[in-house]
C-alpha cells in the first residue's frame, strides 16, 4: 500500500443508503424473522382451512388467512423501504456527508452536514467492519455505522479493505461480498 493514510469524503444517496438499511435490519440484526414466522403461520392456517371441509366459509376464511400471511410481511418490507426514502429525503441526500480518515493509529471522523466536534476512533475499539458488493460498512459503535461506497476514497476499496483487516482485530473485518 502506497499511502499510510487513507481519506474516504463520502457522499451519499438514495442507493447507498437503502443498500446498507437492507443489510443492518434484515441481515446483521435478523428483523426478517418475525414477518416470515407471522406469515407462514397464516399461511399454514389457509392451508388447514382449505383441507378442513368444502365449505364455502372455510375457503372464505382460508382465502383472507392466505391474503394476510402474503400481505402482512410484504406491507412490512414496503413501510421499512418507505421509512429509508423519507429518512434520505429528510438529510436531502446526493450530498457529501462526512469524512473519513484512515491511518495506521485509527479512523478520524468529520460530519460535514453540519458543525459537530470531530471523532478519532482507535482500530481496537471498533466492534465490526464489513465488506458487501458496494460499500464497506464500519460500525463506530453496535448502533452507529458508516457507510463508505466502493469508490470515493483516495485509494481502492481492496486497499482500504487490506488496511482495516490489517489493525482490527481478528474477527472484526467480515467480508460478505
Amino acid at each position: 500500500m502506497k499511502n499510510q493514510t487513507i481519506i474516504v469524503p463520502v457522499r451519499m444517496d438514495y442507493k447507498t443508503l437503502r443498500d446498507f438499511s437492507l443489510f443492518d435490519t434484515f441481515i446483521l440484526r435478523k428483523q426478517w424473522i418475525r414477518p416470515t414466522i407471522f406469515g407462514v403461520a397464516f399461511v399454514i392456517f389457509a392451508i388447514i382451512c382449505f383441507a378442513a371441509t368444502s365449505k364455502e366459509q372455510n375457503w372464505l376464511l382460508g382465502t383472507v388467512m392466505l391474503l394476510i400471511g402474503l400481505g402482512m410481511p410484504a406491507v412490512y418490507v414496503g413501510m421499512f423501504l418507505s421509512g429509508v426514502k423519507g429518512q434520505a429525503k429528510k438529510l436531502k441526500l446526493s450530498r457529501k456527508v462526512y469524512t473519513l480518515s484512515f491511518s495506521p493509529s485509527g479512523v478520524h471522523i468529520s460530519n460535514d452536514l453540519k458543525p459537530e466536534e470531530q471523532v478519532d476512533l482507535e482500530w481496537q475499539k471498533i466492534p465490526a467492519a464489513f465488506r458487501c458488493r458496494n460499500a464497506i460498512y464500519l460500525y463506530a459503535a453496535p448502533t452507529r455505522a458508516f457507510i463508505l461506497p466502493d469508490g470515493q476514497g483516495d485509494a481502492s476499496p481492496d486497499e482500504l479493505w487490506a488496511m482495516m483487516e490489517k489493525h482490527l482485530r481478528k474477527g472484526r473485518a467480515r467480508n460478505r461480498r
